[in-house]
């Protein structure tokens, strides 16, 4: 079970937050076999974004589709709104996806056992996954992250993102020490 002390959720520094991003496919953990990494693109991407993550050998697309309610694709056509699951293949590249899927939008960073791929992207069809976290209430090793990349911080927009981590009790100590950096406020 998670606890308290086991999230975060705040501002964070844009140079920490993408030097975390790219440290990820450095650690060994990150690497487990017995994990998918899954990004989930929250929306803010084009059509053709995803159409060109499907001819890429370095993920596998488990699914893609308009964030809003299906009747607004016709008003808002023009406005890029496609989000997305993708399953990482290659790790060694997972920062460079993150941040390309994200640039625009909020977007999901998920570590998670195997055998919970399934359950995660059937919550991503039915409601945009609002409760991956239920999904993953018996799970001790994995972590959430979502980052806000389009996030508007006011007097300091442009040099913050806001970013939510979730952590489960038994995650790798070399992956929660990096994640788990808080830098300034």
């Amino acid at each position: 079970m998670t606890t308290a002390t086991d999230k975060i959720d705040r501002e964070i520094e844009v140079d920490l937050m993408e030097n975390i991003i790219r440290t990820l496919p450095k650690l060994t953990a990150i690497h487990s076999t017995d994990h998918s990494i899954l990004i989930h693109g929250m929306g803010g991407q084009t059509r053709s974004t995803y159409n060109h993550l499907k001819q890429n050998r370095k993920v596998e697309l488990l699914w893609t589709g308009w964030c809003m309610n299906v009747w607004w694709t016709y008003v808002f056509s023009f406005i890029p709104g496609q989000a997305g699951l993708i399953k990482v293949l290659d790790r060694t590249q997972l920062d460079n996806l993150y941040l390309d899927i994200g640039r625009l939008s909020m977007c999901g960073l998920y570590f998670i056992p195997n055998n919970k791929v399934d359950d995660i992207l059937q919550a991503v069809k039915k409601d945009r996954g609002k409760n991956i976290e239920s999904i993953l209430s018996n799970e001790e090793d994995y972590f959430l992250l979502t980052v806000d990349f389009d996030y508007h911080g006011g007097e300091r927009d442009g040099k913050i993102y806001y970013r939510n981590l979730i952590m489960g009790d038994n995650l790798n100590t070399e992956i929660e020490n990096t994640l788990a950096l808080v830098g300034v406020p």
